[in-house]
């Protein structure tokens, strides 16, 4: 399927939308619903270098992928999946999801694929708002140009490149560098990756644990590959999409419960007091919850039935990193670590689903990311982490692969933006959306949640930038709480806790509901699911700038089915005892933040900050200082 292209672009374009991935159309979406009005020959225009739409999802795609977020949370707030459609759908019948958005919403003659741009500068233009000039290609079938460069001035730009842009390619030696052994092993970057007959009958080293490494590292074990190793950096943290599989004092649970809608609202993003939202006292205290909950589940504190592999024991959690939801390899690495006592086995544990005898009893090797390859193509390790001494499979000499798969991720070239935009996202001071300095131009779609989804955070940032272009909203001003906490080393800057995120951006546009505000509009049921329902985009289409009348239908059905699916015992401890919990947590605060404000003039103290955050690390600094 393919979106056929309109045979001559506009000169002018009120806005233009570079890139035709899930962000890309959902901000064409919204320009056409609700942007301002355009003149005839000015319309709202959407790029796409390749010659179909679906961003990453078409064209990073591979053999058996599937969403590691649910549909839930994944599709958009006014264009659903089915209740009757899997949790999960494969990455085909999601590209056909966007393709039928495209055609439900009437955007479809605004889309110009095999269309590249090759550069976006701004023109002096003192009286005219169509500052920014952007030079296109047409290209064929084969990308080849088509006759000469297009030139379009546009009042508006959305960027929507995405993450996966360029493959991020580590230099090996003895792999990928100068001089290359006669010996050296066959490599590929992962999105070179399309099936298991790129892996049959190899022994193949995956390098990289994230979803996509481990996705690969399954697909070797159930091809016919002779033998399979994963080299790891750090750590990683491994949770299965779904929760089930667990047998507890001897009744299995087979709830069949996608995790990344777990996290409830209220008191969790909802009437969270500022200083608990500073200092993210409230994700330490689920990490430290869950670690302990995992431990008596399954045995392990490291993941969810991860016994190797782990990160470092202060890494481990919602704060830090992103969820490895790929978890279908892991029983395959556990096995010469999984430790788990007769008597703990009692209690609980995870049952491993079943495989066909062929390969129940195959194993994934887990190794430390090699420092280069010797001149026989063997590849040469250094220790790995401390805190993962007990793996030794390093330690053997065996590791001579003949396929290295580098799933080393992606990075941005902004080579081709001109004097005066932001290079990328990091330089875009509100929300990394947009610039004080030109809310003409919008960068949308280039953070990536520690449990959650993209799309949907691209559809709130997309209503963000509108209604600052159009300034109709403050710029917002409020500590961003929303940030993964990172090394000042790390690669990877760009992640954000999801429920968080969203909850911000709801707020700053305008859509974030009142408790008594839900009730009096719509009823007690619909206040319940918002409380007990994850940050879902629907949610936030109940009321504000964009409220829409298929909100209500959607909450009341799709979204009240994802409480109803936990049951009550679920509901309990994964609703009532965490919001009671938090509940206590932000109403000491609230009274501390009272009493504070009532006892300062009596006693000659300073007002309680509005950041405790900054002020705390004030005070460590005077405490040193003297």
């Amino acid at each position: 399927m393919s979106v056929s292209s309109p045979t001559q672009l506009p000169e002018r374009a009120s806005t233009l939308v570079i890139g035709g991935g899930p962000a890309g159309l959902v901000s064409l979406k919204y320009t056409v619903e609700y942007g301002e009005r355009w003149a005839e020959g000015e319309e709202p225009v959407l790029v796409e270098m390749e010659s179909e739409i679906g961003g990453t999802f078409r064209w990073r795609g591979y053999e058996n992928a599937e969403l590691v977020s649910s549909k839930q949370l994944t599709c958009f707030s006014d264009f659903r999946y089915p209740l009757s459609a899997p949790d999960h759908p494969s990455l085909p019948n999601f590209v056909s999801y966007l393709h039928s958005y495209t055609s439900h919403f009437g955007i479809t003659p605004y889309i110009h694929t095999s269309t590249k741009l090759i550069s976006l500068s701004k023109v002096p233009s003192p009286s005219d708002e169509y500052k920014h000039l952007a030079r296109l290609q047409r290209l064929d079938p084969d990308k080849k140009p088509i006759g000469e460069p297009i030139s379009i001035l546009a009042k508006r730009v959305i960027i929507t490149t995405g993450l996966h842009v360029i493959p991020n390619i580590p230099i090996i030696p003895g792999l990928n560098s100068n001089p290359i052994p006669p010996n050296a092993p066959e490599w590929i970057h992962s999105s070179s990756y399309t099936s298991r007959s790129q892996l049959r009958d190899k022994e193949v080293l995956i390098l990289g644990a994230g979803e996509t490494g481990m996705d690969l590292a399954y697909e070797s074990i159930m091809s016919t590959s002779k033998k399979v190793w994963l080299g790891v950096r750090t750590g990683f943290l491994s949770f299965p999409k779904v929760l089930n599989n667990f047998k507890v004092l001897g009744m299995t649970f087979d709830g069949n419960l996608p995790i990344d809608g777990l996290i409830t609202n209220l008191f969790e993003d909802v009437y969270v007091h500022r200083w608990i939202a500073q200092s993210h006292l409230r994700w330490f205290i689920s990490d430290f919850v869950i670690r302990r909950v995992m431990w008596v589940l399954t045995g392990t504190k490291a993941g969810c039935n991860q016994w190797c592999g782990e990160l470092p024991p202060e890494r481990q959690g919602r704060a830090y990193v992103f969820l490895n939801k790929s978890a279908k390899a892991i029983r395959f690495i556990n096995q010469p670590y999984y430790k788990l006592s007769w008597l703990h086995k009692q209690l609980a544990h995870y049952i491993d689903p079943p495989l066909p005898d062929d390969i129940k009893d195959r194993k994934i090797d887990i190794v430390p990311f090699p420092k280069g390859f010797n001149e026989d193509g063997t590849a040469m390790f250094g220790e790995p982490p401390k805190h993962r001494e007990k793996e030794t499979a390093w330690k053997r000499g065996d590791c001579k692969p003949d396929l290295v798969v580098l799933c080393t991720g992606y990075r941005q070239d902004w080579s081709w933006l001109g004097k005066g935009y932001p290079r990328g996202p990091e330089e875009c001071e509100i929300r990394g959306v947009a610039s004080e300095k030109d809310l003409s131009v919008g960068f949308v779609g280039f953070v990536r949640p520690g449990v959650g989804a993209i799309p949907p955070i691209a559809e709130m940032q997309t209503q963000l930038f509108l209604l600052l272009s159009q300034n109709r909203i403050p710029i917002p001003k409020s500590p961003e709480t929303y940030h993964l906490l990172h090394s000042p080393t790390s690669r990877i800057r760009y992640g954000v806790d999801h429920s968080t995120y969203m909850s911000t951006l709801a707020k700053d546009i305008g859509s974030s509901p009142g408790l008594f505000e839900l009730w009096w509009e719509y009823g007690w049921f619909v206040l319940f699911v918002y409380c007990f329902g994850a940050a879902f985009p629907t949610f936030y289409r109940l009321t504000g700038p964009y409220r829409s009348p298929k909100a209500q239908g959607i909450v009341e059905t799709e979204l009240w089915e994802t409480i109803r699916r936990r049951g009550v015992l679920g509901n309990i401890f994964m609703g009532v005892i965490p919001m009671t919990f938090y509940a206590l947590i932000n109403i000491t605060a609230f009274i501390i933040e009272k009493t504070w404000s009532l006892a300062a003039p009596l006693f000659g103290l300073p007002p309680p900050p509005d950041n405790i955050m900054e002020y705390t690390s004030n005070r460590q600094l005077k405490v040193k200082s003297m």
